[in-house]
């Protein structure tokens, strides 16, 4: 395996299951914000922002691990702007969108944006409740 530059937001997904210890993850996903953000939402991998819009199960992925890591603010807050931006719609979530225009891309509906919508709400709820 040759080692990359190359970011990808799945790696958020490495929290949930605690891949790799705390300050490493916390690193990779400030690394992630940092180069693959827009606002709330997250293009997939680097160099997406030339090919495709930002990857909405990413965005919700990032959620989650914010939550998980400790950064509950910082989760709210993109929490918000998520559903914020998503409200424009019709309750039916794309794969992608335009972080410029708000244009829904790809699929729609996106069974899998649900699916990351629900389970970082659930995870924002579970750990506000534990606190």
């Amino acid at each position: 395996m040759t080692p990359t530059t190359r970011l990808d937001a799945s790696l958020a997904l490495a929290v949930r299951f605690r891949f790799d210890g705390q300050e490493r993850l916390v690193r990779t996903m400030a690394a992630i914000d940092r180069e693959l953000a827009r606002g709330p939402l997250h293009y997939r991998y680097s160099g997406a922002a030339e090919e495709e819009g930002c990857f909405l199960a990413c965005s919700f992925w990032m959620v989650e691990a914010k939550v998980l890591l400790g950064q509950r603010e910082a989760a709210e807050s993109a929490l918000e702007g998520l559903i914020r931006i998503l409200s424009a719609g019709y309750g039916v979530y794309p794969e992608m969108i335009d972080p410029e225009t708000g244009d829904y891309l790809g699929n729609i509906p996106q069974g899998l944006t649900h699916l990351a919508a629900v389970h970082a709400i659930i995870t924002f709820d579970e750990e506000r409740e534990k606190a």
